[in-house]
């Protein structure tokens, strides 16, 4: 009898793990950020928007925000799990999946003064080429895709899936 439940144990513990009911927590950095953790003065900023069903076809705002999403960043047409110009201490501004010490207005926060000199993101001009230790870089959602990894966001786990953790879309896996 002990035999048996032992089997039925390890297959229902089988099943939990290929339905996706058994996940790890996520990795730090790498979750949309939500609207309530953002400094009041950021989220005050937020556009008001209600994302739809076609995400690809929408027009949204810079920093629009979608639940599964994330932010979305005009000049990247693409999705991020931080808002446009979001701050850390440790790492400076986001931009399009990368971090700079320089705001976009370009001046110099949090690294002992005032400067210009942004380079833009995709010309590989600035301070986007190093990237700070340990800060979280993704390569975002495009607008064109929203809809298809939104839709696999918000119907992950379940039988015929493989349950895994939609952070992978942010940080460049599979």
């Amino acid at each position: 009898m002990k035999r048996s439940r032992s089997v039925v144990v390890t297959l229902a513990g089988i099943s939990l793990g290929l339905t996706g009911c058994r996940r790890a927590a996520e990795p730090a950095g790498l979750g949309v950020m939500k609207k309530e953790a953002l400094p009041a003065e950021m989220r005050d900023k937020l556009p008001v928007f209600y994302p739809g069903q076609n995400p690809s076809a929408e027009n949204p705002p810079l920093n629009a925000y979608d639940p599964h999403l994330g932010y979305y960043h005009r000049p990247c047409l693409a999705w991020y799990p931080y808002p446009y110009d979001y701050y850390d201490a440790r790492w400076g501004y986001y931009r399009c999946g990368k971090w700079s010490r320089h705001s976009s207005s370009g001046g110099v926060r949090g690294f002992g003064g005032i400067g210009r000199g942004m380079g833009s993101i995709g010309s590989g001009v600035g301070d986007y080429t190093t990237q700070p230790v340990g800060a979280p870089v993704h390569e975002g959602v495009s607008q064109g895709q929203a809809t298809a990894k939104r839709s696999a966001l918000v119907s992950r786990g379940g039988f015929g899936s493989t349950g895994r953790s939609w952070s992978s879309f942010f940080s460049g896996g599979s």
